[in-house]
């Protein structure tokens, strides 16, 4: 199942694409959940807040009050994974979008012939990529829960409060419903995660650096750090840290 995005403030066109990009995931036998926009604003307060993840995004470019490639920029600072697709009129602007990491670029003259050729190529690379999304049931606000797709390199830890099992992601923290702590220590430890802690498990890739009785991640968390643990979590972290070295040379 894919979530695909649409953004444009021409609604005679958005109707369009969205309706021919239907029966062109059909044709390829991709599940997919559509999401349409009219302005960027909106589009990026989703996409911050989790309300979907989106595999791919197909974004005007002529947006008005903030345009496609400001609407971009601040799309890329949450996530470098999904796949980009500018829409415009403006056929002269490709040269100016490349710095958005796009993965196709799409005039609307021609939409009918290339649009085909767009998906399938950007499906084939997010079955590539692989990007390992996980799915929980959380509190958004208030008592409103929902399902969300989150990228496992986007988790940076779990911890548990009072019994309640809390996910810290680089974007927010959600309350989990239906996952118990210990469960979480048992899926994820196997998937780059140290139990630095009865109330904590982190990603190994966020850790900065390891005290006597804290660590300390990237963006200035402290976690605490159980001195029983203390000897397994530095070897982890030391071997992760050696891994990166040895990509870098």
């Amino acid at each position: 199942m894919l979530n695909v995005a649409f953004c444009d403030d021409d609604v005679k066109f958005l109707n369009s694409i969205v309706s021919e990009a239907k029966r062109i995931f059909k044709r390829l036998k991709v599940n997919t959940t559509i999401y349409t926009y009219t302005n960027g604003k909106k589009l990026i307060d989703d996409f911050e807040q989790y309300h979907s993840y989106y595999d791919i995004i197909f974004l005007e470019l002529d947006l008005p009050v903030m345009d496609g490639k400001e609407v971009a920029r601040k799309l890329r600072l949450f996530d470098k994974k999904f796949k980009l697709v500018f829409v415009t009129s403006s056929e002269q602007e490709v040269l100016n979008t490349f710095q958005y990491d796009i993965s196709g670029f799409l005039p609307k003259r021609l939409m009918n012939e290339r649009l085909f050729l767009i998906i399938d190529r950007v499906v084939t690379a997010i079955k590539d990529d692989n990007p390992q999304l996980q799915v929980f049931k959380v509190t958004i606000t208030g008592d409103k829960r929902a399902l969300i797709k989150v990228p496992l390199n986007d988790i940076m830890f779990f911890g548990s409060v009072n019994r309640k099992s809390y996910l810290h992601t680089k974007r927010r923290t959600y309350l989990l419903h239906g996952f118990k702590f210990i469960d979480l220590i048992a899926q994820y430890s196997e998937q780059g995660f140290v139990d630095i802690h009865r109330t904590c498990i982190v990603n190994i890739q966020y850790i900065f650096s390891v005290d006597d009785i804290e660590i300390r991640l990237d963006d200035g968390t402290l976690l605490p750090l159980s001195r029983r643990k203390r000897s397994l979590v530095l070897d982890k972290f030391l071997q992760k840290v050696s891994e990166g070295m040895n990509i870098r040379k």
